[in-house]
């Protein structure tokens, strides 16, 4: 009885640390996917997201409201300001793509680049 015993201690043993590494295996499984295919699925996403009307609507009525404010403006410290805040909000827009006035884009792209 005692070998009986101690066989199904072992094997009891075995079964839980042969699902201790089914668990490692697949928490790296985990990390690799998350590395890879979730990555690739979150940029997707944004990207779809930036060319939504949504985004495109919305950067362009931040654009006009900051051309109305530096042009108001007569300030240095305050333009200079306007253009820093544009210059960080726009770091990601496509302007030639979605702008399509000559005067906004030429003056983006002076406050962007």
């Amino acid at each position: 009885m005692d070998k009986q015993v101690a066989k199904g201690v072992f094997i009891f043993l075995g079964f839980i640390i042969l699902f201790a590494l089914i668990m490692y295996g697949f928490g790296w499984a985990k990390v690799g996917y998350t590395k890879t295919v979730e990555k690739a699925q979150q940029n997707a996403e944004r990207v779809v997201y930036e060319r939504s009307n949504s985004f495109v609507k919305g950067k362009r009525q931040e654009i006009i409201k900051a051309y109305k404010e530096w042009s108001s403006t007569d300030s240095p410290e305050e333009r200079k300001a306007l253009e820093t805040i544009l210059a960080l909000s726009l770091a990601d827009f496509d302007e030639d793509a979605h702008i399509d006035d000559a005067i906004l884009l030429s003056w983006i792209k002076k406050v962007k680049y």
